[in-house]
């Protein structure tokens, strides 16, 4: 098992925690929040915000051994109903015909609108 902490050009975490742990061929990654370079620096519209998070995930998973094209499952966590077709244009958007299977829910997450984590492949761990 391996745990990355932070990767360059992804601002700092905001907790005690790893931002990918890659376990038995897959990266776990956390949930991934809008933020550019902290905590104060971060889009100000809701489309800024889901193509950050985007982003952010993409950093985490090249930085720990993998990609968007071998995303195997996303879990995304909106604040809104209102989000929902915003954010699944924009996701089918960076995902295209590579659709991960996937889960949203609608909840409260502190003072950010919009969170994702995700699981994939590790690069030689097999096909997505």
């Amino acid at each position: 098992m391996k745990r990355f902490a932070t990767f360059p050009g992804l601002a700092d975490s905001v907790g005690p925690f790893s931002q990918a742990v890659q376990a038995n061929g897959l990266i776990f990654t956390t949930g991934q929040i809008p933020l550019i370079t902290s905590v104060d620096h971060r889009p100000q519209d809701f489309a800024g915000s889901v193509r950050q998070v985007l982003l952010n995930v993409k950093t985490v998973l090249e930085g720990a051994g993998s990609s968007l094209d071998s995303v195997v499952n996303v879990t995304t966590y909106l604040t809104s109903l209102d989000q929902r077709e915003e954010y699944e244009r924009i996701y089918a958007e960076v995902f295209g015909s590579n659709l991960p299977a996937t889960t949203s829910v609608c909840v409260g997450i502190w003072d950010f609108t919009f969170e994702i984590q995700c699981i994939a492949v590790a690069e030689g761990a097999g096909e997505a």
